[in-house]
C-alpha cells in the first residue's frame, strides 16, 4: 500500500485513473484511519483550527470553506483527529455541527497551541526586534511591584518590551489559561483555585497582603483608636462593582459581624481612582494595603484601626502557564519580582 499526500488529507492507496481531486478525497474520507497515524506527530494546523472553526460557525461545510478545502477533505481531518484523541470531538445531526465536551476540553488546549504558532510567526517576522511579553497584572500590582522590578531589569540592562494590561485576577488568569497573556501578577485564593484549571499554571508566592478600610486623613474616624463595623455603616461608601475581590471583602467586612452592609454610594472600579476620592471626601473604601501604604505615605488616606477590621490576607503571586515558564522574558520578569517582592 502506497501513501499519497495532497495538501489537503491523507490517503492511503494508489490514485486511479482519471479521479478528481474531490473523488478521491471522498473516497479517502470514507477509508478507516490506521492506528500508525493515531500520533500528534502527524497533527497539523490544518486539524487544530478545525475543532475552532467547526466550534465558531457551526458546521463541518462552512469550517471546510473556512479551511479552503472541500468538506470531504474537513472530514478526513476531523477523523484523523478524533483518531489521535480516541474520542467522538464533533455531534452531527440536521442542524449541523457542535462539539461534544471531550471536544470543548481539547479545544481548550488547542486554542493555546494556535495562539503559541501565531506568536512564534510573529517573532520570525520580526527577528530584528525582541518578542513581546504579555503581562496582566491586578491594579496593586502597579503601586510597587511593577515598577521595582521593571527598574531592576533596566538597571541590569535586560529591560525588553513588554505589554501590561490591568484587570481583575479571574479575567487576567483567564486570558493566560488561554494563552492570551503570557504571566499574570495577581491574587491568588481559594475561590480562584477551585474556578480555573490551576494545574496548567506554575503559580510563584510574591508576598501576602490584606484588605483595609480606609479613610481621609481629616475624616473624624481616622482619629479613632478603635473602630466598630456599626460605627462603619453609618457612613457613605466607595466600592468596586459587585464581583469583584474588593465587593466581596465589603460585604464580608458587615455581613461577618452581623451587621447589613449600607447601600453603596459611589461605584468605582478604579483603584486611584478611588484612593483619590476618598481623600477629597468623607466616603470611606476597603483597599489593598500596599496601595494604602503609599498614599498614607502622601497624607492622603489613613487606615482605620480596629479589631473587627481584620479582613484577613492573601498572597499576590506571579503566574505562567507551565508550557512557556522557561521562556527568557518570562524567567528575567519573575526572578525581578522575586527579588524586589516587598519592596
Amino acid at each position: 500500500m502506497m501513501i499519497s499526500l495532497s495538501c489537503h488529507t491523507i490517503c492511503y492507496e494508489q490514485p486511479r485513473p482519471d479521479e478528481t481531486t474531490h473523488a478521491r478525497e471522498a473516497r479517502c474520507a470514507a477509508q478507516p484511519v490506521p492506528a500508525a497515524v493515531h500520533r500528534t506527530d502527524r497533527l497539523r494546523l490544518r486539524h487544530l483550527r478545525l475543532l475552532d472553526l467547526v466550534h465558531r460557525l457551526g458546521s463541518l461545510g462552512n469550517a471546510a470553506r473556512g479551511l479552503g478545502i472541500s468538506q470531504p477533505a474537513a472530514t478526513m481531518l476531523l477523523r484523523e483527529l478524533e483518531a489521535v484523541f480516541d474520542s467522538t470531538l464533533v455531534d452531527r445531526d440536521r442542524r449541523g455541527c457542535r462539539l461534544t465536551a471531550a471536544g470543548r476540553y481539547a479545544l481548550e488546549r488547542l486554542a493555546i497551541a494556535l495562539s503559541s504558532v501565531e506568536r512564534a510567526v510573529d517573532a520570525a517576522k520580526t527577528a530584528a526586534i525582541e518578542p513581546v511579553l504579555r503581562v496582566g497584572c491586578v491594579q496593586v500590582a502597579g503601586v510597587s511591584a511593577l515598577p521595582a522590578a521593571l527598574a531592576r531589569l533596566e538597571k541590569t540592562g535586560t529591560l525588553g518590551r513588554m505589554q501590561i494590561r490591568e484587570g481583575r485576577a479571574r479575567d487576567l488568569l483567564a486570558s493566560l489559561c488561554a494563552g492570551r497573556i503570557d504571566c499574570v501578577i495577581g491574587w491568588m485564593d481559594e475561590s480562584l483555585a477551585d474556578a480555573l484549571p490551576v494545574g496548567q499554571l506554575s503559580i510563584q508566592p510574591l508576598w501576602y497582603g490584606r484588605m483595609q478600610v480606609v479613610a481621609s486623613t481629616t475624616h473624624p474616624l481616622a482619629r479613632s483608636r478603635a473602630v466598630s463595623v456599626t460605627e462603619l455603616a453609618r457612613w457613605r461608601w466607595i466600592v468596586p462593582p459587585p464581583e469583584s475581590r474588593t465587593h466581596a471583602a465589603f460585604v464580608r467586612l458587615f455581613v461577618g459581624n452581623g451587621v447589613p452592609a449600607p447601600p453603596v454610594t459611589v461605584e468605582c472600579s478604579a483603584l486611584h481612582t478611588t484612593l483619590h476620592l476618598v481623600s477629597a471626601t468623607r466616603l470611606l473604601a476597603v483597599a489593598p494595603d500596599a496601595a494604602v501604604r503609599e498614599y498614607a505615605k502622601r497624607r492622603m488616606v489613613a487606615p482605620l484601626k480596629g479589631p473587627a477590621l481584620d479582613l484577613g490576607r492573601n498572597h499576590v503571586s506571579v503566574m505562567t502557564r507551565r508550557d512557556s515558564e522557561a521562556l527568557p522574558a518570562i524567567l528575567r520578569l519573575r526572578e525581578a519580582l522575586l527579588a524586589t517582592a516587598g519592596s
